[in-house]
């Protein structure tokens, strides 16, 4: 499985109900996947990646880890600086994230 098959947005959990938290750093890794695919950001990609990856894990053994969310809110307004032309991806991801449920 490549990286970007591990951020794919549209990939299913397997539940019939993901936590909105969840759902956001599926899409954020999926776009930041795609910039390191086109070589933008590489060095940052990778790192946010690997960032994505912790936040996952974290928001599977509980999806209202305050502190994982927070971590993934930061990330993506820093994207969303970074990805200008891409907003309405970043503005889901936000919008997910700061849904309490």
């Amino acid at each position: 499985m490549s990286t970007s098959d591990k951020h794919d947005p549209t990939a299913g959990s397997g539940f019939p109900y993901e936590a909105p938290a969840m759902a956001a750093t599926k899409i954020l890794g999926g776009l930041i996947a795609e910039c390191q695919k086109q070589g933008t950001y590489g060095a940052y990609a990778a790192i946010d990646l690997r960032a994505i990856e912790d936040i996952q894990r974290k928001l599977q053994a509980d999806p209202n880890d305050a502190g994982a969310r927070q971590w993934a809110l930061q990330l993506a307004k820093t994207w969303s600086i970074r990805v200008r032309d891409n907003t309405r991806s970043v503005r889901k991801v936000l919008d997910l994230l700061e849904t309490r449920r």
